[in-house]
């Protein structure tokens, strides 16, 4: 399915409105299908990636830890679902039958995990860039987003590492385009706890717990973050950059990753 439709409109020009035609990105609603109907869950998203979409989210939520114990995952668009096999963690399945958060993004996020108190431990030592990098490596993510350029209707994430960007992926929800790259580097065997997430979206508490849950050490963002977010990134020892634009940015949480930062002792989580 093509991501970008065209649609009949009508634009104000000149004082008056004429007929024209505007790009608008796809939205579809797909059905993640668990252990074959054990569990479902709906998600607004765009058409594309959508295993990795799905291996990512269930990778978020906690219920998926290593390669070997997913089964299999196929997507089967004339069915707009998305079938996933595979040992998944029991507790994390019945949390998210039973506690489901609404999420502070678009696309119907939400997440069953315990935003509060998370289960993991603090994050390991990770990577160490400078701000003149990081500036650099965005350029080039916002660089790759095609979908946003073409309609200003999407969000966008990469995986990176200091030497380039490893992987790519947009999605009408900033939470759908951090699943689908990071179900893309499981996929593909990339490690992630020495990368970072460069990210267009707001920096908010699931996508920390997200974050956490894949063991990424260090999202990075053009947008803001949220109290709740530097709260968890303070506990589990997670970078968190916002408002990286032009030639500025701030350090939030996790100060040691950024090198050339001052003042790293004023981190509560070093």
């Amino acid at each position: 399915m093509d991501p970008i439709q065209d649609c009949s409109i009508f634009r104000l020009e000149s004082g008056r409105l004429a007929p024209t035609t505007d790009k608008v990105i796809t939205e579809v609603r797909i059905e993640l299908d668990i252990n074959d109907g054990l569990h479902r869950v709906a998600i607004l998203c765009l058409p594309q990636d959508l295993e990795a979409l799905a291996v990512g989210f269930l990778l978020g939520e906690g219920l998926l830890r290593r390669r070997e114990d997913l089964i299999g995952v196929e997507s089967v668009p004339a069915e707009a679902r998305v079938r996933v096999r595979g040992r998944f963690d029991a507790e994390a399945l019945e949390a998210m039958a039973r506690r489901w958060t609404r999420a502070s993004g678009c696309g119907g996020g939400g997440t069953g995990r315990d935003l509060v108190a998370p289960d993991s431990l603090p994050l390991e030592a990770g990577p160490a860039v400078t701000p003149e990098r990081l500036l650099e490596l965005t350029a080039a993510f916002h660089a790759q987003a095609a979908l946003w350029q073409q309609t200003g209707g999407v969000h966008a994430c990469a995986l990176a590492a200091a030497d380039g960007i490893l992987g790519f992926a947009e999605d009408i929800g900033r939470h759908n385009a951090f699943d689908k790259v990071i179900g893309k580097a499981f996929l593909d065997g990339i490690a992630v706890s020495d990368k970072f997430i460069l990210t267009t979206g707001r920096i908010s508490a699931e996508i920390v717990s997200k974050a956490v849950a894949c063991r990424v050490p260090m999202l990075v963002s053009r947008s803001a973050v949220t109290s709740m977010a530097v709260r968890l990134a303070r506990r589990f020892n997670l970078t968190l950059v916002g408002f990286l634009r032009g030639r500025r940015l701030n350090v939030y949480t996790g100060y040691q990753r950024i090198v050339g930062s001052t003042d790293a002792a004023a981190d509560g989580s070093t």
